[in-house]
């Protein structure tokens, strides 16, 4: 390519980008974006869970504040059955604390402490209300599948009346459980902006039912339709 062309090479390029750009902003408009599939790029921070800590926790070897807490990063598929209501899919991942807190060559224990990925399975219904001009707010809810991924190994040693081991009992932990999820969010075209509940009454970390509740922010850019 002569040097005179590339002024001509990079003026198509960016029309082209821009053009692109404006018909998805167009799509995302309400009137247009029925039947629409989009795909967005999202990070969530979670906040420390509550409650912190219980009377009727387990004997389990994590912490759980550490494993339900800190960045996560998805990816998103929303796809608008009418002009405010889209139903959604989301894929998280979070590189974070799955458990253990000892060697397991003693008579108690668990895997050591480790990080690893922690995978979440979201589905989802929104739905948009446009009472600003030039952006929207919207309602989320919808059922999460969390902790995917957090399965260590442990095992307990039973003793006699003299303390001798008479019985060694191995098993894996999964700290996996469902949660609801509620959020109120803020939208302007590609950007949104959410704050929501992950909340559970059953998870692995309590002896009996008790309601469990992860705050969190999200932030998402929505990168054009499918």
């Amino acid at each position: 390519m002569h040097r005179h062309q590339y002024p001509i090479f990079l003026f198509f390029f960016l029309v082209s980008i821009f053009t692109k750009a404006q018909e998805d902003i167009n799509f995302l408009s309400p009137e247009n974006r029925k039947g629409q599939l989009f795909f967005k790029v999202s990070s969530e921070y979670r906040i420390t869970p509550l409650p912190t800590d219980s009377p009727k926790s387990r004997n389990v070897f994590v912490n759980t504040d550490l494993q339900n807490s800190g960045v996560a990063f998805a990816y998103t598929l929303d796809m608008f059955i009418t002009q405010n209501l889209s139903i959604g899919f989301s894929n998280s991942f979070r590189y974070d604390y799955l458990g253990g807190t000892s060697d397991i060559e003693g008579f108690f224990g668990a895997e050591p402490s480790n990080r690893g990925i922690i995978i979440g399975y979201h589905f989802y219904l929104d739905y948009h209300f446009k009472i600003f001009r030039e952006s929207e707010i919207f309602l989320r809810f919808g059922r999460s599948l969390l902790n995917r991924g957090t399965l260590i190994d442990s095992k307990e040693t039973f003793f006699d009346e003299e303390g001798e081991p008479i019985l060694t009992i191995g098993t894996s932990d999964d700290y996996a459980y469902e949660a609801y999820n509620w959020g109120l969010g803020w939208k302007k075209r590609k950007v949104e902006i959410m704050l929501a509940f992950y909340t559970s009454s059953v998870t692995e970390y309590f002896v009996e039912d008790q309601a469990y509740i992860i705050p969190y922010f999200k932030f998402s850019y929505n990168l054009g339709r499918l």
